[in-house]
């Protein structure tokens, strides 16, 4: 719109009315203004979302622009015109005037709230950073605990499993190391009448399938609570026991060939003490220790294995026990010409005579169960018999308890017997189980015997309350 400066000279020249009342000019000018509707109006209640232009009669002015370069996508709120700018240019805030007058002529402002079309309350929480960030640890908090339940159960899994791994790694080769002991008993008992070469061949032999073992025990993973146990079960136990075999095979043909009784009895005895301690460091520093891990890791189900004793004649550690292996030892074997026949030397040898369950004196057939009464009294009264041609000293009685399903859950218990005339008899006590188990009784092979098949008994037995 053309601006007019009222402060020209000729101003009231040009814009004076000319006589003639409302017939003149300045009175049609005024009439018309009267019935026109303000040119600075518009009216955009069509809702169409455009700001309609003002009409203009006469045709003289420009359409007005929207004050400030208001457009339609501009939600920002109008500017207040200064009081300067108010009084001194009067057609420029006309527009603005103008939409004021016009009853909602002007784009009315954009609600924040939730009314209306805008997102729900849920939705407009999640806008705020500071709500989607504690959103945002609270699920991560609820995922690692998640993932710690889950991976804690996956240890429990894996300690139980290596565990049970474990102990019956262990449970095989206690069970292939006291069979060695075993059959180093049966050549010292030298049947055959060996040469001390040919013993010490022997001998050599089980120190061999001895280290075996010690490799096996070595490649074993325990559980980090039972790593000192393993310690021992290899440096204390098995290796004591290849150890003591190989310095028994080195040094029994020059101890043989010797004169004096008392050192060669002191030679043997000091390997056997190896023996004895390998027994001892079993009970006191694996099997104990172990089983005290297992009950601190709440492991069920497992059960450490029982000594299995490599020396069970615990008198043959001392010169006084060794001396009774000398002339077993020496024994030698006649050759008759080039016949190759062989004599063998006096008769020794040890059996089993019978077995019987007291205060009731049920007396135990193999084969057949036996039902016992239980009670705190119950004991197994076993008879053996000296059948040999010599008085033997130190002789073990073993009774051995088990259940049937579950040979290799053995208890054992042990009683000496300590001298015994040739021809004799003896019977020795022994405390029964407390449970239906089977009874292997033995009496433990005397150095020198040759026949063994009578050494030994298996009942059945049945305890009943």
């Amino acid at each position: 719109m053309a601006e007019f400066d009222d402060e020209r000279p000729d101003f009231d020249a040009v814009f004076r009315d000319p006589p003639g009342g409302d017939d003149s000019r300045s009175g049609r000018r005024r009439a018309s203004r009267r019935s026109e509707p303000d040119s600075g109006d518009f009216d955009d209640s069509g809702a169409t979302g455009e700001v309609p232009r003002a009409s203009v009669s006469g045709g003289g002015l420009p359409p007005l622009d929207p004050p400030g370069g208001f457009t339609d996508f501009d939600d920002e709120p109008e500017p207040r015109p200064s009081r300067g700018s108010r009084s001194s240019r009067g057609s420029r805030s006309r527009p603005s005037t103008a939409r004021s007058r016009a009853g909602g002529g002007g784009r009315p402002p954009r609600s924040r709230g939730g009314g209306g079309g805008g997102m729900s309350g849920g939705a407009a929480v999640l806008q705020q950073p500071r709500a989607r960030l504690l959103l945002g640890i609270a699920f991560a908090v609820v995922l690692v605990i998640v993932i710690a339940l889950v991976v804690k159960d996956c240890q429990r899994s894996q300690l139980e499993d290596s565990y049970t791994q474990y102990v019956n790694g262990v449970a095989q080769i206690v069970t292939k190391s006291a069979a060695q002991g075993a059959e180093l008993r049966q050549v010292m008992a030298n049947p055959r009448g060996d040469k001390p070469p040919q013993l010490k061949a022997k001998i050599t032999a089980i120190a061999r399938e001895a280290q075996v073992l010690v490799d096996q025990a070595d490649d074993l993973d325990p559980p980090g609570s039972l790593s000192t146990p393993q310690q021992s079960l290899v440096a204390g136990v098995l290796e004591y026991r290849v150890a003591g075999l190989r310095t028994l095979a080195e040094n029994l043909p020059t101890l043989l060939q010797g004169t004096d009784q008392q050192t060669k009895a002191s030679g043997i005895a000091q390997v056997m003490k190896r023996f004895l301690a390998s027994d001892v460091i079993y009970e006191d520093s694996f099997a104990g220790p172990a089983t005290q891990a297992l009950k601190d890791d709440d492991i069920t189900g497992i059960k450490v294995p029982p000594l299995q004793a490599f020396l069970p004649n615990a008198a043959l550690a001392s010169p006084d026990g060794a001396r009774g292996l000398i002339p077993d030892l020496q024994r030698r074997v006649s050759q008759d010409g080039d016949s190759g026949t062989t004599q063998s030397g006096n008769l020794r040898g040890m059996s089993l005579e019978s077995t019987v369950a007291s205060p009731s004196d049920t007396r135990l057939t193999p084969g057949e169960t036996a039902s016992v009464q239980s009670t705190e009294l119950l004991k197994w009264q076993v008879t053996v018999k000296n059948g040999g041609d010599f008085d033997e000293t130190n002789v073990i009685v073993r009774a051995s308890f088990f259940y049937a399903a579950d040979p290799n859950d053995v208890e054992t218990r042990e009683v000496p017997i300590a001298s015994i005339a040739s021809g004799e008899s003896t019977t020795v006590e022994l405390p029964g189980p407390s449970s239906e188990k089977v009874v292997f009784g033995e009496v433990v092979p005397v150095t020198g015997e040759t026949r063994v098949d009578n050494n030994s008994a298996e009942y059945p037995v049945k305890i009943t309350i």
